[in-house]
């Protein structure tokens, strides 16, 4: 079954959901048709024709980085509702994919361009799914239990900001807590760390570490106490970075196989149209 939070995008839009819906429902009746009464196949005009819809519908697809990039320069060009555009980018992208399969009539292809289309477009629109669910479910992930937001690209400099901090408190402090500090602390906040018990539990247990502070309470002086609650709280955010890190990677490692094999996609296909209508 399908993740709930991909289902939730695809029924966003009840008109995008149901027109899709209609239009495989026509395609696969027609595809069935012309199966009974003829034969499907690449090269004849039905086969064209089911290609020549796909090509297209993967053009508008890749419109859609046009738009966001439009978006992201503040373009005063109107290119339309963002809505449209991710709709579009989801079942334009899915009805490519079938439309592919009409026109090869579900058979595998011949010749290495082909192999190499029909896998990289597999491969795109599945790693779009999952890039969807990603972009989701990890946003939810980390709003619900962290205190701290922060961009990836930005993880690494707020760890070294939070180790400053850290490291000069601590020098400051007294003995008991300087050297819990560079024992237990200090080597946790030299970077960024990967915990993959982030993924079963957002906090990774980051209570249980800070409880490793609770007997050294018993044993300060409540000026001492400050710098103790100081130098957690710097530590409870650090870990916190690690949350955003950890979750955050994922989608920086989808965007690298996802957006480089998209351009490919589109390499491959034109020298795919190329060849079918000039030769």
């Amino acid at each position: 079954m399908l993740p709930k939070a991909l289902v939730k995008e695809f029924v966003k839009s009840p008109t995008w959901f149901w027109s899709f819906q209609i239009v495989s429902v026509i395609f696969l009746a027609s595809y069935i048709f012309l199966s009974i009464m003829d034969e499907v196949e690449p090269g004849n005009l039905w086969g064209l024709i089911y290609g020549s819809v796909s090509a297209l519908l993967m053009l508008a697809v890749g419109l859609y980085g046009v738009r966001r990039r439009q978006m992201s320069n503040s373009s005063r060009l109107k290119l339309g509702k963002s809505l449209t555009w991710v709709q579009l980018h989801i079942y334009g992208g899915t009805l490519f994919l079938f439309l592919m399969f009409l026109h090869i009539d579900f058979k595998l292809p011949h010749g290495s361009l082909n192999w190499w289309l029909w896998s990289v477009s597999i491969w795109v629109t599945l790693s779009g799914f999952l890039g969807l669910f990603l972009q989701k479910w990890i946003p939810k992930m980390l709003s619900s239990a962290l205190n701290i937001e922060v961009r990836y690209d930005r993880i690494e400099e707020l760890v070294n900001e939070l180790k400053n901090k850290a490291d000069k408190e601590a020098a400051n402090a007294a003995g008991p807590i300087k050297d819990f500090y560079n024992r237990t602390i200090a080597h946790e906040m030299e970077r960024p760390v990967f915990r993959w018990a982030h993924f079963r539990d957002i906090t990774g247990g980051n209570l249980a570490r800070i409880r490793q502070m609770d007997y050294l309470r018993e044993l300060l002086s409540d000026e001492d106490l400050k710098s103790l609650d100081n130098i957690e709280s710097y530590y409870l955010s650090k870990l916190e970075c690690d949350a955003h890190y950890t979750l955050q990677r994922p989608l920086r490692l989808w965007l690298i196989t996802h957006l480089p094999l998209s351009l490919l996609l589109f390499v491959l296909l034109f020298i795919h149209l190329y060849a079918v209508y000039y030769y």
